[in-house]
């Protein structure tokens, strides 16, 4: 079997909130948000048109108050797919981490796609994989950096899939909130209401019925996104593309303002 070619170029780029231009880094005292840059690809063989694995990260992570405990939850909190570190309570540097993922995911793409290659060579272009994420931070409500991975995976078919994955630090405690950290208990049946409510008004339809026949929540089975952000004014709930309604209407998120979710938050 001929050599696998692998590529891996790691950098480490720095840069201070506080001098941040882009308006894509959060500004915390105490706190600053630097990158990790990775870009890694692996040629299943030697060959002109071999399929290749390409992985291109930017990642985000913390450094001063509570930094530990921040890159801890946030290697935990499912950002990078798939979920290898967080089926570990292992501790990882943000370093390691990253590179211990990338490694990872070459290594199983070499194992599955390469012996589905060995088998089908015609179809060489069905055996390509492209992962691509790329963070950002910034201010969201008092003492919370909403934490935003753009994410694109393409492995193989008419289209690959684009996600936005959001997550809401709290700085204090460096810990990833979660729903039940910020409504009172017994919130789901209220919300769901109101996301149905909102979405039925933006598509022009009369409730849940309405938007099963727009093919949105068509299995009827509708839920709170884990996936939202925490603001000064309300809240951002975000469906990733193709997870409600059909590719084409993309990516659908609802925003509610403060004062509407008043009784039930906490």
């Amino acid at each position: 079997m001929k050599q696998i070619l692998i590529t891996l170029a790691v950098s480490l780029v720095a840069f201070a909130a506080c001098t941040s231009k882009k308006g894509d880094t959060a500004k915390v005292d105490g706190l600053t948000f630097d990158s990790i840059v990775v870009d890694t690809t692996v040629a299943l063989s030697e060959t002109k048109l071999a399929p290749t694995c390409q992985i291109s990260l930017n990642l985000q992570y913390a450094k001063g108050n509570n930094a530990e405990k921040i890159n801890n939850a946030l290697l935990h909190a499912g950002i990078l797919m798939p979920d290898y570190l967080g089926l570990t309570n292992q501790k990882f540097n943000m370093k390691q981490a990253v590179d211990s993922f990338a490694q990872r995911m070459l290594s199983d793409y070499k194992t599955e796609y390469g012996a589905l290659y060995r088998q089908d060579k015609e179809h060489y272009e069905s055996y390509n994989y492209k992962y691509k994420v790329k963070t950002s931070t910034r201010n969201g409500a008092d003492n919370i950096v909403v934490y935003t991975a753009k994410v694109y995976i393409f492995g193989g078919g008419a289209h690959g899939i684009n996600q936005t994955l959001v997550r809401n630090i709290d700085i204090k405690t460096g810990t990833v909130l979660q729903l039940q950290d910020v409504f009172v208990p017994g919130y789901e049946l209220t919300l769901k209401e109101m996301l149905v409510d909102k979405l039925a008004e933006r598509f022009g339809v009369d409730g849940l019925e309405g938007l099963i026949k727009k093919d949105v929540f068509a299995d009827a089975h509708v839920y709170v996104p884990d996936n939202f952000a925490i603001d000064d004014d309300g809240f951002t709930f975000i469906y990733c593309e193709d997870e409600i309604a059909p590719h084409a209407l993309g990516e659908i998120s609802v925003n509610l303002t403060r004062s509407e979710l008043s009784k039930i938050l906490k």
